[in-house]
């Protein structure tokens, strides 16, 4: 048999070196086309359903939210393992597809399927960005000595994190720390009875008056002139020049019911899940990975790469 091929070889000698020129221009081509990674993605495909509800327990979200969900998602294509986890006001379903599944074909089917589930009124559910257990490569830190933390959540909210996720391949930016700033009005209890007033009253109140309508266009000669009402709340003097009621002609405001002011929301414990390597953090504040906690005038973040990137 060797001595065959030798002789072959010998004998045929233009079909060898054509065969050998196409193998190396092959070569190179699949060489070029080769993906290569410093950290490859290894991980399974795997998407999260989420659920806000506000307000409900952790039973009523089980009943209510997770399990309709658990139940229509059963059977998906694909799917390997499916677990979920119901806390106060949050549905967590993460889904495990068989490898080799594609990632925007099985998001695709879950979308689709939890478009059938019949939620509660005003509860919707939505799918986490497509990335991957290993997707966080960036941690980072907004630290002043000049600003309060009100001030650095703004910015972190309006103009880090949108200049972030405009940069290719980012599919999230995660927010560690900071407050939530609501306008909110301190009743006085004695005002309240004094003019005969429950909080239902004061709530349509301030619902009814802080939105903007449409009008029609009004036209003068060859000019058109767009009519619209604007009155959306912008400030706490807006807030406080909405009318709740009227005594004897005269219209009682919410400033005459309370003092409003900007105060920052009700924080509430989180639990985060941090991969274990091929993260990095910036110099700055001292904190344990998925720590929520942040010092005075200290905010931090994290982004994390998509999944299918270019």
């Amino acid at each position: 048999m060797i001595d065959w091929i030798v002789t072959f070889t010998l004998q045929k000698r233009l079909v060898v070196w054509m065969v050998c020129a196409f193998l190396a221009i092959y070569g190179y081509y699949s060489w070029t086309q080769l993906p290569l990674e410093a950290y490859p993605d290894i991980a399974d495909v795997t998407s999260q359903v989420i659920t806000q509800a506000p307000g409900m327990a952790a039973e009523e979200v089980e009943q209510q939210i997770t399990i309709p969900l658990e139940r229509e998602l059963n059977g998906t294509p694909g799917l390997f393992v499916m677990r979920s986890k119901s806390t106060f006001g949050l549905s967590l379903i993460t889904l495990v597809f068989r490898d080799g599944a594609e990632d925007y074909w099985s998001r695709q089917r879950i979308l689709e399927r939890i478009q059938n589930v019949t939620l509660p009124s005003g509860i919707t559910s939505s799918l986490d960005p497509l990335t991957s257990p290993i997707g966080e490569i960036y941690r980072y830190t907004l630290e002043t000595k000049t600003k309060n933390l009100r001030d650095l959540s703004e910015i972190q909210r309006w103009t880090v994190i949108p200049a972030l996720k405009q940069v290719p391949g980012v599919a999230d930016v995660t927010n560690f720390g900071g407050i939530t700033t609501q306008f909110q009005l301190e009743l006085d209890p004695a005002q309240l009875t004094r003019f005969n007033l429950s909080l239902k009253n004061l709530t349509d109140a301030i619902a009814t008056n802080s939105s903007n309508a449409g009008g029609s266009v009004l036209t003068r000669g060859e000019l058109g002139y767009v009519v619209r009402g604007i009155g959306l709340i912008q400030n706490l003097n807006d807030m406080g020049d909405v009318v709740v009621t009227q005594r004897g002609g005269t219209p009682i405001f919410l400033r005459d019911l309370g003092k409003t002011r900007l105060s920052p929301a009700a924080a509430r414990r989180k639990s985060l899940s941090c991969p274990r390597r091929h993260s990095r953090q910036s110099r700055g504040t001292k904190q344990e990975p998925g720590c929520l906690r942040s010092p005075d005038r200290s905010l931090s973040g994290s982004f994390k790469l998509s999944r299918c990137h270019d």
